[in-house]
């Protein structure tokens, strides 16, 4: 599988832009390149692990749209969540200050607790400022756009109780690497 939207051939060169957990870091020693390292963290079910590594191996907008489509597939968001989705949604159609504010509005309404408030969050994350307009400019660190992807598609994963967990890893991994190939992340 060509992952044409991952601008790194070595997986080491993405954990260098987040701090990975020891047992996934040691697994790239042995397993160079992002595919490779994906597939065994998968085959150990490392889940969040390889959740966290693609969000970070996507260019912004790819990686919040992995987050937009995981969260879309569930329909069990209430409105304020359903809202936030769509926010994110907007945002990568039209990254512009005006969809990156809302993303942010949306996620406050959300909340933090669910992969739909935490993908408007990456979105906001995506760039500008972390301040309000009117005061000086504090761009988010590099890749916290990443880490929301990570935390709304873990989230995502998991709730409510867990029982699904591992076919919606499975799921997701399979519609995030569909996107790192040039698709559009739909199953």
């Amino acid at each position: 599988m060509m992952l044409i939207k991952v601008p790194h051939q070595s997986a080491q060169d993405i954990l260098s832009v987040y701090e990975p957990n020891a047992a996934f870091a040691e697994l790239a020693d042995a397993n160079t390149t992002p595919i490779d390292l994906i597939s065994v963290a998968m085959e150990k079910e490392l889940f969040a692990d390889a959740v966290t590594f693609l969000a970070h191996a996507l260019p912004v907008r790819e990686s919040i749209w992995w987050s937009v489509t995981c969260a879309a597939s569930l329909h069990h968001w209430k409105e304020d969540e359903a809202n936030a989705i769509r926010a994110a949604k907007a945002w990568v159609y039209t990254p512009d200050e005006t969809s990156r504010r809302f993303a942010e509005q949306m996620a406050d309404k959300a909340g933090l607790e669910t992969g739909a408030g935490w993908a408007a969050q990456a979105a906001f994350w995506s760039g500008g400022s972390m301040i309000k307009p009117e005061d000086p400019a504090v761009p988010p660190p590099p890749y916290l756009y990443a880490q929301a992807v990570a935390g709304s598609i873990n989230l995502s994963a998991v709730l409510p109780d867990g029982e699904e967990a591992k076919e919606r890893y499975q799921q997701f991994v399979e519609m995030g690497l569909n996107i790192a190939s040039g698709g559009n992340g739909q199953q």
